[in-house]
């Protein structure tokens, strides 16, 4: 089913934070107040995609690009809706976000890299780590690129899908390999903060070399 954006207001938008009960739980304030855009949810094969597109806002709201966020709001006829958690892709004064979900995906499925669909960049990312973790019951990680550059990258089916990196410079210090699994990758943004991104695949050891994350209905 194609997505149809529908018109929208008074939405809020609040940062994701998972909770799993017990004790106070989180105060979380939204992060955008009473703003109008539209929100679409689509179909294709057994992806849902989602989209939220707000209209300008009258100032840049405190948002981080690839971060998670949540939004509740009204459709024009007064019905509510919740938005699952989606990523932010622009973090300016028309703020987007997006996420695709995959029902029943494999965990032991492998991606190739061949078939690779063409993917947006998020944020720049620098002084870059790639590390891989020892399998189980082992203990530990290999460095295999440090001091590198690059940046956060989102496959597209409408919304973000597949989120990862791609590593354009660094010095190797290890071999890479299309299918490594188990990989961790720190950088910095532009902001100067790090970024942390997890429980990778290689989809291609070359230059750039490419690194995803492909979210399955749990997520």
């Amino acid at each position: 089913m194609q997505a149809i954006p529908q018109k929208v207001k008074n939405v809020n938008v609040y940062p994701y934070v998972e909770w799993h009960g017990g004790g106070v739980g989180p105060v979380i304030l939204p992060v955008v107040e009473k703003a109008t855009g539209t929100f679409a949810v689509g179909t294709l094969i057994k992806s849902v995609f989602y989209n939220l597109d707000l209209n300008t806002l009258s100032e840049k709201p405190k948002l981080g690009v690839h971060q998670r966020y949540i939004a509740t709001g009204e459709y024009e006829d007064g019905t509510p809706f919740t938005t699952p958690w989606m990523y932010c892709t622009n973090a300016g004064t028309q703020p987007e976000f997006g996420r695709t979900i995959t029902l029943g995906k494999p965990e032991s499925e492998t991606i190739n890299a061949e078939t690779l669909p063409p993917y947006i960049t998020l944020g720049a990312l620098t002084d870059i780590t790639v590390s891989q973790l020892f399998p189980a019951p082992a203990i530990g990680q290999r460095v295999l690129i440090e001091n590198g550059s690059g940046n956060v990258i989102a496959t597209r089916t409408g919304t973000p899908h597949e989120m990862g990196s791609e590593v354009n410079t660094g010095n190797r210090l290890g071999k890479l390999t299309a299918g490594a699994k188990n990989i961790i990758i720190t950088g910095k943004n532009k902001e100067g903060q790090t970024v942390t991104l997890g429980n990778l695949t290689c989809l291609s050891p070359n230059e750039p070399a490419l690194f995803l994350h492909q979210f399955g209905y749990s997520n």
